[in-house]
């Protein structure tokens, strides 16, 4: 694995590993359509100034995710993403890239201490989506017992398999298995849950307490994303996900210039060397992360990663109007003093917003109120539009997590669009 953080960093790598880059930057400009119109470029740009190598975006892959692929490349699988806020990204793999993912995902579960007696459940997509297919191949490769169950059992059938097959490992999004431990304890079935690892969306410290007090088990985060596959995973401690993924070039940007942070935190862009389906160079993933080089207290040495939220995640607004996802977070910290499970569902009309923000706590009238006054002042946009009566604001708290909406992979949206015209019912 590679980090680069500083300008120097880029200078000075080490010779071997810089002509490995350089070599990687020429296979994939030559070799994949959407990299080729920078074949110029390489005449003044190698290892040393790589940061001057231009930026792949999300939406260049949406847009045409075909022009990622090397030519030649043989392909045998091909995932997808949700696609919760837009097109799907369509991601190619060749057999040596997921046998590359399946090395990495192998350590990530064992520093989470799977072992070949373990029975996982296994709550992720398989479908279009790589995640259920990697983890059963990794847990195939580890020697434990893997159950498929995947997204089309009802959550009363995962629990009859769950409690039929004696599985004491989940893995699913912290949504989805927290609502399967709710439902547990309201049919007061009894499961021997000994961990449960979690990806696809954050693990909030609500998912963690329910975990331990309905089966007294521990969530280990798994950090990745569909472009890259698995990265990183929590060990004992919970204090970051180790970075395993050896074929990973890892830079940490200023989120506003793009050029090196020179600081360990920033915006998280990727480049997967060696892989030949998909190549991307310079992928902005959308994360902002921090990284420490600190050795862990578990005694392992390989880097940690601390996801830090998204780049300039915004919520539209009727006429153009946004706020931003961060100025909400800050508002539910100074709130909670913590980011509870939240959830916001905007409806644009012609004449204005409905803007509903859904949060899981006790209901508390005190809370409410006070919160709504400080989301009502969280941007410009936002109290001008409620000072003018263009945009409508309610804050609804839950005890109950199946209030939420969920997707397909039983993730919870942070931001849901309803179109104007749908009922009020759809909405919890």
């Amino acid at each position: 694995m590679i980090l680069l953080v500083r300008k120097n960093d880029y200078r000075n790598l080490d010779l071997k590993i810089g002509k490995f880059l350089r070599n990687y930057m020429k296979f994939t400009v030559d070799e994949a359509p959407f990299y080729s119109k920078f074949k110029n470029r390489l005449r003044d740009i190698n290892y040393k100034n790589f940061f001057e190598f231009p930026i792949t975006y999300e939406h260049d892959l949406i847009d045409d995710p075909f022009s990622f692929v090397a030519k030649n490349s043989q392909l045998a699988q091909l995932a997808s993403s949700g696609g919760t806020y837009g097109k799907r990204k369509l991601i190619f793999r060749t057999n040596d890239d997921i046998q590359k993912s399946v090395e990495t995902a192998t350590l990530m579960f064992l520093c989470g201490g799977i072992k070949p007696k373990d029975r996982i459940a296994i709550l992720q997509p398989f479908d279009l989506w790589n995640i259920g297919h990697i983890a059963l191949l990794t847990f195939r490769r580890i020697g434990a017992l893997s159950v498929p169950i995947g997204l089309s059992v009802d959550n009363e059938g995962v629990l009859n398999i769950l409690a039929t097959t004696k599985c004491n490992i989940i893995y699913g999004t912290p949504s989805k298995v927290t609502t399967i431990a709710e439902l547990s304890k309201k049919l007061d079935l009894t499961l021997k849950i000994d961990k449960v690892f979690c990806a696809g969306e954050p693990i909030l410290q609500v998912h963690r307490e329910c975990i331990k007090n309905i089966w007294n088990a521990e969530i280990y985060g798994i950090y990745g994303s569909e472009e890259t596959d698995g990265i990183g995973a929590e060990c004992d401690y919970h204090c970051g996900y180790h970075i395993f993924d050896e074929t990973l070039l890892i830079e940490i940007l200023n989120p506003e210039t793009l050029l090196p942070a020179e600081e360990n935190k920033g915006a998280l862009v990727v480049t997967k060397l060696g892989y030949s389906g998909t190549v991307l160079l310079r992928y902005l993933l959308g994360d902002l992360v921090e990284i420490t080089k600190e050795p862990c207290k578990c005694g392992r040495k390989e880097l940690r990663i601390f996801p830090r939220g998204r780049v300039k995640e915004v919520v539209w607004l009727y006429d153009g109007r946004k706020v931003s996802l961060q100025s909400i977070e800050n508002a539910l910290n100074m709130i909670f003093h913590e980011i509870p499970q939240y959830q916001i569902v905007v409806k644009n009309t012609p004449k204005g917003s409905i803007l509903t923000l859904k949060i899981l706590t006790k209901s508390d009238n005190l809370i409410k109120k006070n919160f709504k006054k400080i989301i009502a002042k969280s941007s410009q946009d936002m109290e001008e539009g409620i000072n003018k009566r263009e945009i409508r604001l309610s804050i609804k708290l839950f005890k109950d997590p199946s209030k939420f909406i969920y997707t397909e992979r039983g993730k919870t949206p942070k931001i849901i669009y309803e179109k104007h015209g749908e009922h009020e019912e759809h909405k919890s």
